[in-house]
Order: structure tokens, then sequence, then C-alpha cells
């Protein structure tokens, strides 16, 4: 039997990271992006994420940090799904990908009154008449 052993300067809680959120990243990626630009946008991004993984886990908010750094490459990319500073854009794109506001919240690290607050449909306010009904 063969025992391999994980590169010493591979942090566990990296792999840990990178096995909850690549696939969702990909997915997100590929709703933005063509595949090979997907693709390569969230190799970048996982590379970066473990070159700097101490300073992303002494973030105040290391899942917000990554999805940050995350959708910087999405957006450097030539065709960017959502204009710089449209979290709502991101966050609705989301949602059309069927993602519960949990699972929002718990991939891009935002709370989850944010969340519903930027995603909810906003209804036209109610305008009474001038008159009453006949």
């Amino acid at each position: 039997m063969t025992i391999h052993r994980r590169h010493a300067a591979t942090p566990l809680s990296f792999e840990a990271f990178r096995t909850l959120h690549h696939a969702d990243y990909l997915t997100y990626a590929r709703a933005c992006l063509p595949p090979h630009q997907a693709d390569q946008a969230v190799q970048q991004t996982f590379t970066a994420l473990s070159a700097d993984w101490r300073a992303v886990l002494g973030s105040p908010s290391p899942i917000h940090t990554a999805w940050e750094l995350f959708t910087d490459h999405i957006r450097a990319d030539d065709e960017p799904c959502c204009p710089t500073g449209a979290l709502r854009a991101e966050l609705t794109l989301l949602t059309t990908l069927g993602y519960s506001p949990d699972r929002i919240a718990s991939l891009t690290g935002l709370p989850i009154g944010r969340i519903c607050s930027a995603t909810r449909r906003r209804t036209p306010p109610r305008r009474e008449s001038s008159s009453p009904p006949p």
C-alpha cells in the first residue's frame, strides 16, 4: 500500500476551501465567460489564494476576501459579466443560477440579510387614485 503525503506548502485548510468552492466558482465563471476564459479565471484565483493563503485567513472574512479576488479575476477578462462594483448583478446572477440565499452567503461571505435585500424583486409603489372607485 502506498501512502501519498500532501505537499507541506499547501495547507489542509486551503485544500478544504478549494474542494468546497471550486465547482461553484467554475459555474459562476462559465455563466460570465467562455469556457476557456472561465477555467483560466478560476485557476488564477485559486493560484493567487494559495500564494497568499495566510493573509486571506487573517482577513476579517476569508470567504468574502476570496470571493472579491475571484470576481476581480472575472472582471479582468475581456468579456466581463458584471460591471465593477455591481454586487447586485453578481448576487442576481447567483440567484438565476439556482443558488439559495443561504448558499450565496456561504459562497460570498456576505450577510444573508444583504443578499436578500439585494436580490428581492422590487415592486413598484402602490399608487392611490385621486378619485374613488365606481
